[in-house]
């Protein structure tokens, strides 16, 4: 009896240990994320607003963002800070964007980032965002995360950015409603003010909403 006893105890400690190490395990929580992950790759078309706001060297600056996807369009539009007007970065069937800057000129490379950064001085994961404001992490890349217990990412860590989701829609499936993004310098808190589909057209009053 005394030996069985202690073969149960020491079954117990190893699974105690390996839960500990990282090692994988079925659980429920991780059977409806992986659930969950399909649901959201499902949505490719959106036509939403969000505000943020955008942290550089310690200055917080407040931007609208409006931002329209589907098969045949990318096209977004920033509110950037420092007076820089209204910005537009759009992408060809190629895979090429182009930032249209206020007075008309336009701009072109394989990276938005890289158009973000050589012409307005800062930049944005776009790449990443067209991903992470699903919930989803971006393929081809290595990441790390966590999952709450309904099956929502609650973090990613990729591509050296720390994306924090702080509150979902109640649609289903859930979308993000409020992501913390942070890396290096620069922070951005993007509140999402609605979802559509692509095909219905924006109705709302203004381009961007009102900041609290």
């Amino acid at each position: 009896m005394s030996r069985f006893i202690t073969t149960a105890v020491v079954l117990l400690v190893l699974a105690g240990c390996s839960s500990k190490s990282g090692l994988p395990t079925d659980t429920a929580g991780e059977q409806q994320w992986q659930q969950r992950q399909l649901e959201l790759a499902s949505v490719q078309d959106w036509n939403l607003r969000a505000r943020a706001v955008l942290r550089l060297e310690g200055e917080a600056y407040q931007v609208g963002l409006s931002w329209r996807r589907d098969a045949e369009r990318f096209v977004l539009l920033l509110e950037a800070p420092f007076g820089q007007g209204v910005i537009r970065i759009d992408r060809d069937p190629a895979g090429s964007y182009r930032l249209h800057l206020p007075d008309g000129r336009i701009y072109r490379n394989d990276s938005a980032e890289a158009l973000l950064d050589e012409l307005l001085g800062w930049s944005i994961p776009i790449s990443g965002l067209e991903y992470w404001i699903r919930g989803l992490p971006r393929p081809d890349s290595a990441y790390t995360r966590r999952v709450a217990g309904s099956g929502n990412t609650r973090s990613l860590r990729q591509d050296r950015w720390d994306i924090d989701y702080l509150d979902y829609f109640a649609d289903v499936p859930p979308l993000p409603k409020r992501i913390d993004l942070a890396r290096d310098d620069i922070a951005l808190k993007l509140v999402v003010e609605h979802w559509q589909p692509a095909q219905v057209e924006d109705t709302a009053p203004g381009l961007f909403p009102e900041f609290d």
